[in-house]
């Protein structure tokens, strides 16, 4: 299980959130380069959710 999975005590860092948001920001780039990619696509996907996920569990820690 992931440190800031939705079940863990703990809030995310300020880095997890910005590492994760610079990788959805990389998956968004591969699915720009090859549109009709679409396990870029779910892992676009995939990745926006973490930081989602990341993003409400840091507000509802503070």
């Amino acid at each position: 299980m992931h440190p800031t999975s939705p079940t863990s005590p703990t809030s995310p860092t300020d880095e997890e959130i910005q590492a994760q948001g610079l990788l959805v920001v990389e998956q968004f780039q591969a699915c720009a380069a090859a549109p009709d990619d679409l396990a870029a696509a779910r892992a676009s996907d995939e990745g926006l959710a973490r930081l989602d996920a990341l993003l409400r569990e840091g507000a509802a820690a503070s």
